[in-house]
């Protein structure tokens, strides 16, 4: 059974952060979130609290019970969509998915005029 640092390691890694940086993004010291890991300790409410600000696609519900998605739904399905990748390749995703849907939409119209 995971914990709640092992969700976040998790996260950490599907993201393809280093603990260095997601250290610094949640301002804690240097080492800090790597020693609670290493030595299995637990992680105050005020680290949660911005981990879950600055990584907003985080669920709250999957940190802290390990049930649901890691990801908040809105976003969990834009992932799948995107995958990961570097920005650059999951713009261009995106982009495409883009065209995608509004070539569907257009068909859809096309096929709603002939109907009416």
């Amino acid at each position: 059974m995971t914990n709640t640092l092992h969700r976040i390691k998790e996260y950490i890694d599907f993201k393809g952060i280093n603990i260095s940086a997601f250290e610094k993004s949640i301002a804690i010291s240097n080492g800090a979130f790597a020693s609670q890991l290493k030595n299995n300790k637990t992680i105050g409410v005020d680290k949660l609290e911005n981990i879950l600000t600055v990584y907003k696609d985080l669920s709250a519900q999957w940190l802290l019970t390990g049930e649901g998605e890691m990801l908040r739904g809105d976003v969990s399905e834009t992932n799948q969509l995107i995958g990961n990748g570097s920005l650059n390749e999951q713009l261009d995703k995106a982009k495409n998915i883009i065209i995608e849907l509004q070539h569907k939409i257009i068909a859809l119209q096309e096929q709603l005029n002939k109907n009416s």
